[in-house]
């Protein structure tokens, strides 16, 4: 293949979705340290978050709250919970809220090929010295945040509280949930009163 035609089909090539690392801020408070009764083995059940106040952002639709109420159950699980059984009242309430702030940023790539001039590339007889930055542009980030509260449900006291927020390459929050219900229910109950960065791996 002639060099100017290879240097093309190296520019056409899709970008290769590999697994990311994202960062995520964790602050937990709680009640669960021993010697307090272990919770696990207990039922919960996941809830919306009532809103703070007559301005804060509107409830997610009942669609998309599922899916992530499903997510968190499954965290839960993984921290020692269960579902409640069928008819019977859960133990405790997750009551969880997530919402997100997006902006437009532009990247350059440190990585460029030039052409002509002998610029770290091939001299296909094109003069100049031009310089191709190979994955710049311009993409969304969203900064997520979650908050979750556990309640029992005998008093409605609270048990157990935990914040999470991230900043990630995406334009829904939503897409963050997995990550943020990770750093956040990690290692449950976790350490009470500390702010953490916990780092946590994606998939593609």
């Amino acid at each position: 293949m002639p060099r100017p035609a290879l240097f093309l089909a190296l520019l056409m090539l899709p970008a290769v979705a590999t697994a990311a690392t994202i960062k995520v801020d964790v602050t937990r408070f709680h009640l669960l340290a021993r010697p307090a009764p272990t919770v696990a083995g207990a039922s919960i059940m996941v809830e919306p978050a009532p809103p703070p106040g007559p301005d804060a952002p509107a409830a997610a639709p009942a669609l998309q709250f599922g899916a992530l109420a499903a997510m968190a159950a499954t965290e839960l699980g993984r921290a020692g919970f269960k579902p409640p059984a069928s008819g019977a009242s859960a133990d405790y309430i997750a009551r969880i809220a997530l919402n997100g702030s997006s902006e437009q940023v532009t990247r350059r790539s440190p990585i460029s090929i030039g052409i002509g001039g002998g610029r770290g590339g091939w001299n296909g007889g094109v003069s100049g010295g031009v310089a191709f930055p190979l994955g710049g542009g311009t993409r969304t980030v969203t900064t997520a945040m979650m908050s979750m509260q556990i309640r029992r449900a005998s008093d409605n006291s609270a048990v157990w509280e935990g914040r999470a927020s991230a900043t990630a390459p995406t334009a829904d929050p939503y897409s963050a949930a997995p990550a943020l219900l990770k750093a956040l229910l990690g290692g449950f109950p976790g350490p009470s009163g500390q702010s953490l960065t916990v780092k946590v791996k994606t998939t593609p």
